[in-house]
């Protein structure tokens, strides 16, 4: 079939770096087969446009991506990849981010065929984390981690700094990232697997907002102390972390973690919980995709 596509407006060095870019040509590709990608929107079929640039795009065949909670602007895009549930009528698709950090058949390769990942880059440098092992129980560890909780972070959101303050009170806390002046340029799965608990809130609120941070904190070994709306479960196993939508109040909720530290029959009644309840599939993703691209080619001018 092949697709002649231009991605636009992403994060400095989006398709050249290693990062999880990487993600949108791999499912184009399972989509479309060969993907020819150019730089000029006007020379493209398709045009994938994010947020983090000025670039002017056609509105008639543009599919906007995007990876933060953000609404999607259909007045300017034809379509949308985004965290809503909404389908907006049948003009966006919701792709949450923790999709990308995913080893689906295909990508594995890929990924592992990046460019290393550069000093500059805050993440990227995980390996990409099985499907299988996220639906099985997580077998005990060989011995309890002597660190308490972690929390690696960039952003100084406010909740997020009020919740490492006092959890402070339960037990030491550790950081890593910008957010420390701590840069961890090196895989987070080196460092979570020491501690206990990882504190992985969202940036912010919103139905369906959920990205990779509960999973890489799930995956590197801890439990996740997370911060994201009360419908995860439709994303992910609610027992096998702690949120602090459920609690609302950060003393009941410090003193919660404390109490499930202090008990090895409790906290591992919660980490051994798979993280996933169902298994994830591309085919809605890969089906929406062909839809979109089919209306766009068939409109005048497409």
């Amino acid at each position: 079939m092949g697709l002649r596509i231009c991605f636009t407006n992403f994060w400095p060095g989006a398709f050249s770096a290693a990062n999880n870019a990487l993600f949108l040509p791999y499912v184009f590709g399972e989509a479309f087969g060969e993907l020819e990608l150019v730089e000029d929107p006007a020379a493209a079929e398709v045009v994938v446009s994010s947020l983090f640039g000025n670039q002017p795009v056609p509105a008639a065949k543009t599919i906007q991506f995007i990876g933060e909670n953000v609404r999607p602007e259909l007045l300017r895009h034809r379509f949308s990849l985004s965290f809503d549930y909404d389908t907006y009528s049948g003009r966006n698709f919701r792709l949450p981010l923790w999709w990308w950090r995913l080893a689906w058949p295909g990508f594995s390769e890929r990924w592992r065929q990046r460019p290393q990942a550069t000093t500059g880059l805050a993440h990227g440098y995980e390996d990409l984390i099985p499907i299988d092992a996220l639906l099985r129980p997580r077998p005990a560890p060989q011995s309890r981690p002597d660190g308490f909780c972690v929390l690696v972070a960039a952003n100084p959101e406010p909740l997020r700094i009020n919740m490492f303050m006092a959890l402070q009170g339960a037990g030491q806390m550790t950081g890593y990232g910008q957010m420390f002046n701590n840069p961890l340029h090196r895989s987070k799965f080196e460092v979570l697997s020491q501690f206990r608990f990882c504190l992985c809130p969202e940036n912010s609120i919103y139905p369906g907002y959920h990205t990779e941070k509960v999973l890489d904190a799930w995956y590197g070994g801890c439990v996740p102390l997370y911060n994201g709306d009360r419908l995860l479960g439709q994303d992910f196993n609610p027992s096998a972390m702690i949120n602090y939508q459920d609690f609302l109040d950060m003393d009941w909720f410090v003193e919660h973690t404390r109490r499930l530290d202090a008990s090895r029959e409790a906290y591992e009644a919660i980490r051994s919980q798979p993280l996933l309840s169902r298994r994830p599939s591309l085919e809605p993703l890969i089906a929406f995709l062909r839809r979109a691209v089919e209306q766009i080619r068939s409109a005048p001018n497409g």
